[in-house]
C-alpha cells in the first residue's frame, strides 16, 4: 500500500474563510470607530501642558456654553446656527502658519461646542471654486468683506468680519496669536440676546438715517451696525419729554441748526443723571449749541476749521488722512492701531480736553486722534489766503476725537461705570461716500460698540505664532541623527547576528 500524499483541499478553505473573516472585522473595526467619533459625547481631549496652552481660556469655554444655551430651537434642532466662513484665499502668502492656527482654533471651538448635545457650531472653507454660494449669500445680506477679512462669522441676521490683523499682535518684539480674542469677541457679539437700541436724533439736518445720498447719507452705516445686533431709532428732541429709557446710546450726526436749551438739557440730563452714551459728530461752520453739554465732561469744540498743509496727511483726492493716534491705550483707537488705518475726511473741526474745566476726579478725558504739527484750526476759513494766526487759530498738533468716560454710577440696576461720550469734529466719516474709505466705518462701529457696552476686549491667553523651525550646525545634525538611530541600529545589529547564530547551528 503505498503512501498516501500530503492534502491540502482542507486546510485552502479554511484559509479563505479565516481571511474573509479578518476583512469583515477590519471593515466593521473602522466603522465603529467612525460611529463613535461621530458622536459628540466620545470626543475628548486632555491638555497635558502645565500652562493649557493646548486648551480654550475657562472665559471661551463659557462663552461657548451660554451660546448654545442661546439657541432658538432647542438641541439636537439647532445644526448650523452659528456658521464660522474662513476665507482661505484672503490669507497672505507668509501666512500658513497663521491659516492652520485659526483652523485648530475653530476646530476647538466646534468640539467645545458639540459637547452640549447638538453641534451648532459649523466651520465652512471658502476659496475660489468652494463654498461660493454661501460667500454670495451672506455678501448679498451684509455687504462684501474686505480684501483682509479671512473669518466670517453668521448667525440668523447677524454678522461679524474679522480681519487677518486682529487675529494678531506684537508684545516685546515677538508676534503673538490672538485668534482666540478675536473669535470670541466675535461669537459674543452675534449671539447677543438683547439688541442695543441706538436712537439718531432728527430735526437739526443730521444725515439721513435711510437716506442713500453719498453727502448727507448714512443707509451704509445703518447696515452695518444692525449686522453687529442694533437696533436704530429716530429721536425728535423737541418733542420728546425725556430720553427714552431703553436707549443705549445716542447718536448726533452732523446737525446743521442749533439744539435747543430744552434738547441740550435732556441731554445733558441723560448723559450726567442716567449715566448715559453719546456719540457727537459735528461739523464745522456750524453753532450746535450744545456748548453746556460739552463743559460738564471737559470736552471744548471751538468753531474752527482744519488747515492740514502736511501732504504726508492728504490723499491724493485732497482728503485729509489722521494717522496720529494718543499714545494712551483706549478701546476706541485699538482698532486703527492694530490695522494702520487712517480717518479721512475733507472738512473736520477740532475736539479737545477743555483746559479750562473744573477738576473733577470721576471724570476722565482722552484725547484720541490727532493731526500734524503743521496743522491748526482756522478760527475764519473764510478769509483768504488762509494763513496761521497765532493769537486766533488754534495751534498744531490739533486734537479732532475725544472719549469721555465717568468712573462712577449706576447703570440699568447692574454696577458699571458712568456715563460716556465721544465726539468727533467731523460727520462725513459716517456719510456714504466716505464709510468705506481708511478706518473710518471701522472706528465708527467701534465707538458705537463702546458706548453701548458691546465691546468686546476680552483679556484671554496669547500664543506663539508662525513656523516653528529647528536651526541646528552640521555638528548638531550628526549628534542628533546619531542619538536617533543608535537604538535602530543596536536592534538591527543584535537581530543579523541572533539570524547568522541560527543559521550556523
Amino acid at each position: 500500500m503505498s503512501k498516501p500524499q500530503d492534502d491540502f483541499s482542507i486546510v485552502r478553505p479554511i484559509r479563505r474563510w479565516n481571511r474573509a473573516i479578518q476583512a469583515l472585522l477590519a471593515i466593521g473595526l473602522a466603522v465603529m470607530i467612525n460611529f463613535l467619533a461621530s458622536q459628540s459625547s466620545f470626543r475628548f481631549r486632555e491638555d497635558l501642558t502645565r500652562d493649557h496652552r493646548h486648551s480654550l481660556a475657562v472665559e471661551s469655554v463659557e462663552t461657548i456654553r451660554a451660546a448654545g444655551r442661546k439657541s432658538p430651537l432647542g438641541a439636537k434642532q439647532n445644526k448650523n446656527w452659528v456658521r464660522a466662513l474662513v476665507l482661505s484665499d484672503n490669507f497672505a502668502e507668509g501666512d500658513a502658519g497663521l491659516r492652520n492656527q485659526l483652523s485648530k482654533l475653530l476646530e476647538a471651538y466646534k468640539l467645545e461646542a458639540s459637547q452640549t448635545g447638538s453641534e451648532w457650531f459649523n466651520i465652512s472653507q471658502i476659496s475660489n471654486g468652494l463654498n461660493q454660494e454661501l460667500l454670495s449669500e451672506v455678501a448679498a445680506q451684509h455687504g462684501p468683506p474686505a480684501r483682509t477679512t479671512v473669518l466670517i462669522l453668521t448667525c440668523g441676521n447677524r454678522v461679524k468680519y474679522v480681519n487677518a490683523a486682529e487675529l494678531v499682535a506684537t508684545n516685546d518684539q515677538r508676534i503673538v496669536f490672538r485668534g482666540e480674542e478675536a473669535v470670541t469677541s466675535a461669537l459674543l457679539e452675534v449671539t447677543e440676546d438683547q439688541a442695543a437700541i441706538c436712537y439718531i436724533t432728527r430735526g437739526h439736518g443730521e444725515l439721513g438715517l435711510e437716506d442713500a445720498s453719498a453727502l448727507r447719507g448714512m443707509s451704509q452705516l445703518s447696515r452695518q451696525l444692525r449686522n453687529r445686533n442694533f437696533v436704530l431709532r429716530s429721536l425728535d428732541l423737541t418733542t420728546a419729554a425725556e430720553i427714552p429709557r431703553d436707549a443705549s446710546m445716542i447718536l448726533i450726526a452732523g446737525p446743521q441748526t442749533t439744539f435747543s436749551t430744552a434738547e441740550a438739557e435732556l441731554l445733558r440730563t441723560y448723559l450726567f443723571e442716567r449715566n448715559g452714551r453719546v456719540l457727537m459728530l459735528l461739523e464745522p461752520g456750524r453753532v450746535h449749541g450744545l456748548e453746556v453739554v460739552l463743559s460738564d465732561w471737559a470736552v471744548f469744540s471751538p468753531d474752527a476749521e482744519l488747515q492740514e498743509p502736511d501732504p504726508t496727511y492728504r490723499t491724493p483726492d485732497g482728503d485729509i488722512a489722521l494717522r496720529r493716534l494718543t499714545d494712551k491705550p483706549h478701546p476706541l483707537t485699538r482698532v486703527l492701531r492694530e490695522q494702520d488705518l487712517p480717518l479721512i475726511a475733507a472738512r473736520i473741526r477740532p475736539s479737545r480736553f477743555d483746559e479750562g474745566s473744573t477738576p473733577d476726579s470721576t471724570l476722565s478725558v482722552t484725547p484720541l486722534i490727532f493731526t500734524s504739527d503743521q496743522s491748526w484750526g482756522e478760527a475764519d476759513p473764510q478769509k483768504q489766503p488762509v494763513k496761521f494766526d497765532p493769537s486766533r487759530d488754534q495751534p498744531g498738533p490739533v486734537c479732532i476725537a475725544t472719549a469721555a468716560e465717568r468712573a462712577a454710577g449706576i447703570r440699568k440696576g447692574g454696577n458699571s461705570s458712568g456715563g460716556r461720550l465721544v465726539v468727533i469734529g467731523t460727520s462725513e466719516i459716517a456719510a456714504n461716500s466716505r464709510i468705506n474709505r481708511g478706518g473710518n466705518q471701522a472706528f465708527i462701529v467701534q465707538c458705537a460698540a463702546w458706548l453701548s457696552d458691546r465691546d468686546r476686549a476680552v483679556s484671554l491667553p496669547s500664543r506663539s505664532t508662525g513656523v516653528y523651525q529647528v536651526n541646528a550646525t552640521a555638528s548638531d545634525f550628526w549628534t542628533l541623527a546619531w542619538r536617533f538611530c543608535f537604538i535602530p541600529l543596536a536592534v538591527l545589529a543584535v537581530g543579523l547576528a541572533i539570524s547568522i547564530w541560527r543559521r550556523r547551528s
